[in-house]
């Protein structure tokens, strides 16, 4: 099995590590076997406008952050479930709203349906976030989010979360290049002594040879570099993501599980 690193760009001779200008990365040096695997950008993959993702106090359509066809072994839920899309949404500081009559922007919502393989993803800080698993008709096609339907004041979201509407990343190609992870299906782990895990730090606590370009990349593969305590729940089949273009995670990463379904991120 082999693990992957997500690089950005128009074509595979103009890849870097992160579409984000903030995060500065280095571009893989010499001849790249490339593949294209995704996309970044407003649009989700093609499902109902209906079914798109909402934050469940404010009702904004949430941020279409990433859509992934992912590599054979990287597909957890079945073969006929391809690809993935995550998504952001609205922040801590998140309220509830008044329904008053005649809201356009209620009268959508109401006739909008939860995805039947989304899942909510929660943070510890009261953040939503979202999983997609998809099917190759979805990977393959384009949705845009819900027409803005609000009246001009209303619906303003001041949670410090993002949504469709408000925040809109540019669109961008994704594309994989395996990376030597060694712990692709293996579980990350702090005792390494009771497991294959290799560790990616060296006994002086610098990153290994093989760790040292996967690290503060988007990737996937079992090993993960999290800023603060190592999440619980993590299996081999983990994708880190860095920050992307209106991700915010307070300058972290993030950790989502394809096999245990874990998420979590710190900074």
């Amino acid at each position: 099995m082999k693990g992957f690193t997500l690089y950005f760009g128009p074509d595979e001779n103009s890849l870097r590590p992160n579409p984000n200008p903030a995060r500065k990365r280095g571009a893989p040096t010499g001849p790249v076997d490339a593949f294209e695997a995704g996309r970044v950008g407003v649009a989700a993959p093609g499902i109902a406008s209906e079914e798109w993702p909402r934050s469940s106090k404010t009702g904004l359509p949430m941020m279409h952050v990433l859509t992934l066809r992912l590599p054979e072994h990287f597909r957890r839920k079945g073969a006929d479930l391809p690809g993935i899309a995550f998504f952001a949404g609205q922040g801590q500081f998140a309220e509830g709203f008044e329904r008053t009559e005649g809201d356009p922007f209620l009268a959508q919502l109401d006739a909008s349906r939860v995805h039947p393989r989304f899942t909510l993803l929660t943070d510890i800080i009261d953040g939503e976030w979202g999983l997609m698993w998809l099917t190759e008709d979805e990977l393959s096609g384009l949705t845009e989010p819900p027409e803005d339907v609000r009246r001009t004041g209303e619906h303003v979201d001041t949670s410090e979360g993002v949504n469709a509407w408000d925040s809109q990343p540019a669109e961008e190609k994704v594309w994989l290049v395996a990376n030597g992870d060694p712990n692709v299906g293996t579980a990350p782990t702090e005792d390494d002594d009771e497991s294959d895990y290799v560790d990616p730090f060296d006994e002086n606590y610098g990153l290994r040879d093989w760790a040292e370009p996967i690290s503060g990349t988007c990737h996937l593969g079992g090993t993960v570099f999290p800023v603060q305590a190592l999440p619980d729940g993590l299996t081999g089949y983990v994708l880190e993501l860095e920050e992307l273009e209106h991700v915010n995670l307070g300058g972290g990463n993030a950790q989502i599980d394809l096999e245990s379904g874990a998420f979590d991120w710190a900074c």
